[in-house]
């Protein structure tokens, strides 16, 4: 199936690249212990993704780039995520401790509004990369849209995602060596795909 190309292609790319991603990785995780430089890090992260996906070698100089061309724009939408986060935990607890026959059909509801906003946070950043302009409201709308269209996609590279950050954060280090750079490169390799794949995008020649 096309859907699995993306995950074959990073696997390539992440070995062919290894150290320089290995190097990158490092500083991310360095720069995130700084909670200031976190999300343009992360941010970062998805622009060599783009570029990697374009043919583009990853360097540790274009990666700093990246953290201060998307340092403004990264705060902003960390901020919003944070709010919406905040009142959708605050939504759970409220409606799991409401003894009323309405608050299990809430609870679940905001239960599944999280993990629809959990899958659209996954192709935000693909979107604000892969646009002609880098409009945020646009990108969310975009990811949301296309989670819609093919929720088959969003599962298989966010159930991945996930499980490659649950045994990370466990074994520790693969977060500090790889994890996020492999996450970042299967969300903007597989929305890519995605893209070229409904002719949405030209397909870019091996």
């Amino acid at each position: 199936m096309w859907r699995f190309n993306a995950l074959r292609q990073v696997a390539v790319d992440v070995y062919n690249w290894l150290l320089p991603l290995a190097a990158i990785n490092i500083l991310w995780f360095l720069l995130s212990l700084t909670i200031v430089l976190f999300p343009p890090a992360t941010a970062a992260l998805y622009e060599i993704a783009y570029l990697a996906k374009k043919g583009h070698g990853p360097g540790v100089q274009a990666f700093l780039e990246a953290i201060r061309r998307w340092l403004l724009k990264s705060w902003l939408w960390a901020i919003v995520s944070l709010l919406l986060l905040f009142v959708g935990v605050l939504a759970l607890w409220f409606y799991s401790s409401l003894q009323h026959p309405i608050g299990s059909p809430l609870f679940i509801v905001v239960s599944a509004l999280l993990l629809f906003g959990a899958a659209v946070q996954f192709y935000v950043w693909p979107f604000l990369m892969a646009q002609e302009k880098a409009y945020l409201r646009q990108a969310v709308r975009n990811a949301a849209f296309t989670v819609l269209a093919d929720p088959l996609l969003a599962f298989i590279y966010v159930s991945i995602s996930l499980a490659l950050v649950i045994v990370s954060v466990l074994v520790v280090a693969p977060m500090a060596l790889l994890t996020p750079v492999m996450v970042a490169f299967l969300g903007m390799y597989s929305l890519l795909d995605w893209l070229e794949h409904h002719r949405l995008i030209p397909k870019r020649e091996p």
